[in-house]
């Protein structure tokens, strides 16, 4: 078994989410409240990143919860150049600079 790390940004925070209770909100899957929100960290999604690196954790990915998360998302790869793959909020518009 292999793991592969995930960074869910919420909102720009790095969050830990429940699973399987996501609603439809305009083409963007959200928790539906934020009691499906299991944890919220001050920490950066690039200290995340950068610890994934040091371990030598690949194949994992940065998941944009919705609007917010452009900055964070780009911080986290930023931090582990091609270690990390991106999903979530990526549109045509989006994807060259994300």
């Amino acid at each position: 078994m292999k793991f592969r790390p995930c960074i869910d940004l919420r909102a720009g925070k790095v969050t830990q989410i429940v699973g399987a209770t996501f609603i439809d909100n305009s083409d963007v899957a959200l928790p539906a409240t934020s009691a499906d929100t299991n944890f919220v960290t001050d920490r950066s999604s690039a200290s995340y990143a950068e610890m994934y690196k040091r371990d030598g954790l690949t194949g994992g990915h940065v998941i944009m919860l919705g609007p917010g998360n452009e900055e964070a998302a780009r911080q986290a790869l930023a931090a582990y150049p091609k270690g990390l793959q991106i999903g979530g909020g990526i549109t045509p518009d989006t994807a060259g600079y994300v």
